[in-house]
């Protein structure tokens, strides 16, 4: 589910609030893991909401069947969602519903929410087609659960709903929603699907733990090797969100030997548009290219494996 890029970012947004109010290396790795670890409960937080919001047809339609006169629209109602194939994986996984409790996820779910986006979703031309086509094959069982995900995401509530449970949620909608997608396209035939988006280990303990704790030991000499490599610009004049990258782009020169050192400026550049100012990327990436070259004048630099690929 996080990739090294996402996992970047959240070492940047470790550093940050270290910078913000200071920490222990310890307090730093816990505030990193806890991010983590908040990325995936909002996977799971959605896929619940899935389930949840189309579960949710089965109320409607046994408080539309004791009805003495019924409305067109009351004759509508069916249950075609409630016993799409993904919801009724979902339901039906002992493990995942375990895990869900196991992590404080169900106490998270907001029941007028719930009853609001199914209301929403079954508004929608769509839902119209899906519910009265005959036969429907598995994909579009799926496509049908993908299109309620994205009336969900479209929804201002949803949006603010998950932004006061997880603050970091603007970061993550992007990676939550290519995990939805891949575990919606996995089932019901994969019943492991939510073990395959929790974060992978070695991109949390490799790159992740291992450079946090490498940027806080040797803040100082990365501060001034930044600082060396300036030209007509003053130290205290860079931005704080520049320096940092800077910083961890230097940790992953010397002490990441698979990482190429052009995926580390690469990335960094990436970040650095998403992140920081209009002129931060060109900033960066000019001072981390001489940077390279130096270091690797120097012999500091020393690459293996994976990290000569553009030598």
């Amino acid at each position: 589910m996080l990739s090294r890029n996402n996992i970047r970012i959240k070492v940047l947004q470790a550093l940050y609030a270290n910078e913000m109010n200071p920490m222990d290396t310890i307090a730093a790795e816990k505030f990193l893991m806890k991010s983590i670890n908040n990325s995936y409960k909002l996977y799971l937080l959605t896929m619940l909401y899935l389930q949840k919001v189309a579960s949710y047809s089965l109320k409607d339609f046994e408080i539309k069947a004791k009805k003495y006169v019924p409305s067109d629209d009351d004759k509508k109602v069916s249950l075609k969602l409630y016993e799409n194939p993904v919801i009724k994986a979902l339901r039906d996984n002992d493990v995942f519903q375990k895990i869900l409790k196991k992590e404080g996820i169900i106490q998270l779910i907001d029941d007028d929410l719930v009853r609001q986006l199914y209301k929403t979703f079954i508004e929608s031309d769509y839902y119209e087609t899906y519910r009265t086509t005959e036969s429907t094959p598995l994909r579009e069982h799926q496509y049908a659960i993908v299109r309620l995900y994205m009336t969900m995401r479209e929804s201002e509530v949803f949006d603010e709903y998950l932004f006061d449970h997880f603050p970091t949620w603007d970061d993550d909608e992007s990676l939550v929603y290519g995990a939805v997608k891949r575990s919606v396209r996995e089932l019901p035939q994969n019943d492991q699907f939510f073990v395959e988006q929790l974060p992978n280990s070695e991109f949390v303990d490799e790159l992740g733990k291992d450079l946090i704790y490498r940027v806080l030991r040797n803040d100082e000499e990365l501060q001034a090797m930044v600082a060396a490599r300036l030209k007509n610009w003053q130290e205290d004049r860079v931005a704080l969100l520049d320096m940092l990258m800077m910083k961890m782009a230097i940790c992953e020169f010397l002490y990441f030997d698979s990482i190429p050192t052009k995926v580390t400026i690469n990335e960094y550049v990436n970040v650095a548009k998403l992140y920081s100012t209009d002129k931060s990327k060109r900033f960066i990436n000019g001072i981390l290219d001489r940077l390279m070259q130096e270091l690797m004048e120097e012999g500091r630099i020393q690459k293996s494996g994976r990290g000569l690929i553009d030598e």
